[in-house]
């Protein structure tokens, strides 16, 4: 899936909206246990939400539909997804995503958001802040240049790194894409409405 132009990041969107104990029934048993691990009602609906939002990406970029691989209706055909995020120091299940096959991965949240980035050339990294976290003078530009070293940090390594400004879909928030690239990047982005994540 290699764009013309370079490499191809798809971005989706999810709030908090979408947050139903409904969406850990269509996960998989490790995702499931995860996002309902006991502890703050929004951090709770953010990983539930994140979890829902990574198989709908993971699904999409493999060209399935969503509906199919989360089992909606009777014409489930594969899935869920397998996510791994074994934690690189510890062992744990809070690390980077990474699916088996692909696509690379990463993703984020933040206040009433989750953001999730999918690319099959390169490693991407993705993050997404408050504003009103930074502070009034000068937050959005700190919340900027915070997002940019965390969406590096999640890529990776190496010299051809780029990182892109990415318009959330909420106001009041930043957010910074950034993937392994010496050639150009194309951006897509979706938005699953509160009824489709």
């Amino acid at each position: 899936m290699t764009d013309p132009t370079g490499v191809r990041v798809d971005v989706w969107w999810a709030d908090l909206r979408s947050a139903d104990v409904a969406l850990a029934e269509r996960l998989p048993p490790v995702e499931r246990a995860r996002a309902l691990e006991p502890g703050r009602p929004g951090d709770r609906g953010r990983r539930l939400v994140a979890a829902a939002l990574l198989q709908e990406a993971v699904a999409a970029a493999r060209g399935l539909d969503g509906g199919q691989v989360l089992g909606r209706g009777e014409d489930q055909v594969v899935g869920p997804f397998e996510i791994d995020r074994t934690c690189e120091e510890c062992g744990k299940q809070h690390g980077r995503p990474v699916v088996a096959g692909g696509p690379h991965l990463s993703v984020a949240h933040a206040g009433l958001l989750v953001v999730v980035a999918t690319c099959w050339d390169a490693p991407v990294g993705v993050d997404v802040e408050r504003v009103d976290r930074f502070g009034d003078d000068g937050g959005a530009q700190e919340a900027l240049a915070w997002t940019a070293r965390e969406a590096l940090v999640k890529a990776g390594g190496g010299p051809d790194r780029r990182t892109l400004r990415i318009e959330p879909p909420l106001s009041g928030y930043v957010a910074t894409v950034a993937v392994l690239s010496a050639a150009g990047v194309a951006l897509t982005a979706r938005r699953v409405e509160a009824n489709g994540a």
